[in-house]
């Protein structure tokens, strides 16, 4: 015996309605005499309020409110009154199930609501018409209203509790057998609940998924949830729910064969219901407790309980009910041999039966029926936009070709102007040009012997000041110190590099060959400078033709004097320097190698003055290279191997 999780919600609204009936009918009274004196917006107001405040007690009275509330809008241009008027009639209309005019007007109300952008009102009326498609059993379209109303309020971030529309796609979802997406809807309005009585919320979400549980058969599963929700129930004093939820808590404790426990269940049920008169679920109660009595066998209590439930079902209506009572009297006859008796109960469980059968047929043909002018008045809706479209698309049409005709007029003329003008300005401009390319030209002479006075100049400027002042030092310490042989040594390679360097300043470019004399001299002399203490010897590869390769003059010797002052002289021990040059393909490999103290980012702040003179100069170079190779053109490498340190610079040169 299970029953439906929304049969308390409708106990509860028919003992609410019962107590508030006297005070809706002084709310009634006093809208209608706040009315007689009342105008504009105020009186749209009032007719709008005292329909919805009526249309429970006379339907027809609350749709002239509405129609009354609709002609005074348009009258007085107040757009959110008749919007709400158009609103309440098609919520009036499903309440009666009237579905086809509820649908009508809400389609209307939407179509107003969208071109004044009142989202707020967009969200209700998607929610109406979800309800209104789930009672025809249309659930896929009430299914897209539902998400339409949730991806409306995402995508607009509206201050809205999304948490009413997953409570409704679950209970759809539950109604199309698709338990897990229910499942599903309930914890999503857990996630975005945001209002005060979150508790009332997951309790209910509880007993629905209480409810799929049994659905599924995973009665313990259940049962779990379902004496979870009775806890807060008792706490609220909710005898009205708890009433249905001890009844669905027995069903469980049945279907699991604990027998006493289910008993003590419908008892508590049963109680409740006595105590608040409600005798259909008295009914039901007793049907129950007859039926758990005939699975102990108990037949003499399960004919008491039997004979309650059927005679509190005589002035009861409802088919389901009174076929489910007969079908166990009929068992429990039968058990007992009465066989007379039950004859007589299980003719009356047939007839019951056909005619639940065809109150489900007449009712699925009506759902059939409303479904069918729901879909012409849709149709007929769509239509009508469409020729209104097409009428607005050709007045729109019609006026825009007037407005082209009239802009490429106004076009040709101004064209013709401006052509004219034009023609007269190209003399002018010819004349200038000429006497513009003149000028371009004699500065162009002048930036060019700028350039190569520029570039000179720089060539120059590699040559570390720091390194000619130190060499001119160690001249005079030589001198001073007597020993002339070294000091003339060290003034002629001094004087052969400076004029080896002045001489071919005048070329961005030098030989192969002559480009490695000037590195050896500048090696040479920075040994000698530093007491020859570091060892260093040239490698050239036999296969590279050095008087036939051009290189950018040197481009090698910021590298080599990086590897001497920061590598090798801040090192103990032997230090040794190496500078290769190979033949690679298209390119020049040179590779300056020593084992000096290495490569370290913390300690390379020294000399940065100094160092970023000749090495800025020298990367804007290879910035110039990269232009002729698509390879990496300079190559550091740390080579810190246990106890052995260095660094290994590799710099390809482009040939071409």
């Amino acid at each position: 015996m299970r029953f439906p999780p929304f049969f308390s919600l409708l106990l509860l609204v028919f003992l609410f309605a019962i107590q508030t009936g006297s005070a809706q009918t002084k709310k009634i009274d006093s809208l209608q005499n706040l009315l007689k004196t009342a105008s504009d917006t105020t009186e749209v107001n009032l007719l709008n309020s005292l329909g919805v405040n009526l249309r429970s007690f006379d339907k027809e009275k609350a749709l002239d409110l509405f129609e009354e509330s609709i002609a005074k809008s348009k009258e007085i241009g107040y757009l959110e009154g008749e919007t709400q008027a158009l609103y309440s009639i098609g919520l009036t209309y499903g309440m009666t199930g009237d579905y086809v005019e509820s649908l009508d007007y809400l389609n209307q109300c939407l179509v107003m609501a969208k071109q004044h952008e009142d989202y707020e009102r967009i969200n209700f009326i998607y929610n109406a018409m979800g309800i209104v498609y789930k009672r025809i059993g249309d659930y896929p379209k009430s299914q897209s209203y539902y998400l339409k109303r949730i991806k409306l309020v995402d995508s607009l971030q509206l201050d809205q509790n999304l948490s009413s529309p997953y409570i409704n796609l679950g209970v759809l979802y539950s109604l199309m057998g698709e338990h897990d997406k229910a499942i599903e809807s309930y914890e999503m309005a857990l996630e975005t609940y945001k209002g005060p009585d979150r508790k009332s919320l997951e309790n209910n979400v509880l007993y629905n998924l209480g409810e799929i549980d049994f659905e599924k058969g995973n009665y313990e599963a259940a049962l779990d949830k379902l004496l979870r929700a009775t806890t807060y129930l008792e706490k609220v004093n909710n005898n009205i729910e708890l009433c249905s939820l001890y009844l669905n808590i027995g069903n469980c404790y049945q279907e699991l064969g604990q027998w006493k426990l289910a008993q003590d269940y419908y008892i508590r049920s049963l109680a409740l219901a006595e105590q608040l008169s409600i005798k259909q679920e008295i009914a039901r109660i007793q049907s129950g407790l007859a039926n758990l009595m005939f699975l102990q066998k108990r037949y003499d209590e399960a004919m008491t309980y039997s004979n309650e439930s059927l005679g509190a079902l005589d002035s009861l209506s409802g088919y389901k009910l009174k076929h489910d009572a007969h079908e166990i009297a009929y068992k429990i006859y039968e058990a007992r041999g009465q066989y007379t008796k039950a004859i007589h109960h299980l003719s009356q469980s047939i007839a019951y039966k056909d005619s639940l059968l065809n109150e489900t047929k007449i009712k699925e043909i009506q759902n059939l029926q409303i479904q069918h002018d729901v879909y012409l008045k849709d149709r007929e809706i769509k239509e009508n936009e469409l020729q209104l479209e097409l009428l607005n698309t050709s007045v729109s049409l019609n006026n825009k070709r007037m407005v082209y005709l009239s802009i490429i007029l106004v076009l040709l003329l101004f064209s013709a102007g401006l052509l004219y003008f034009r023609y007269l300005n190209k003399k002018k401009s010819n004349r200038i040009l000429h006497e513009k390319n003149n000028l371009i030209s004699q500065q162009k002479e002048v930036i060019e012997r700028m350039n190569s006075q520029l570039e000179k100049r720089m060539l120059r400027a590699q040559m570390n000041p720091h390194f000619i002042f130190n060499s001119l030092s160690s001249i005079r310490y030589l001198v001073s110190s007597g020993d002339k042989e070294a000091a003339l040594t060290y003034l002629n390679k001094f004087s052969k590099l400076l004029r080896q360097v002045l001489e071919t300043s005048v070329n961005v470019s030098l030989v192969l060959h002559e480009e490695i004399e000037l590195l050896k001299i500048y090696v040479e002399l920075e040994a000698l400078r530093f007491d020859n203490s570091f060892s260093y010897s040239f490698n050239i590869d036999e296969n590279l033709d050095l008087h036939q390769h051009e290189v950018p003059m040197l481009l090698v010797q910021p590298y080599i004097e990086n590897a001497i002052l920061h590598g090798l002289l801040p090192k103990e021990g032997p230090k040794k320097l190496s500078v290769s040059f190979k033949d690679k393909m298209n390119h020049i490999e040179s590779i300056i190698e020593d084992n000096g103290v290495g490569f370290d980012s913390s300690k390379n702040q020294r000399n940065t003055r100094e160092k970023s003179r000749g090495m800025s100069i020298t990367a804007k170079r290879i910035e110039v290279l990269k232009k002729f190779s698509n390879e990496e053109l300079v190559k550091i490498e740390n080579l810190n191997e246990g106890k052995e340190t260095g660094t290994r610079v590799t710099i390809l040169i482009p040939k071409e």
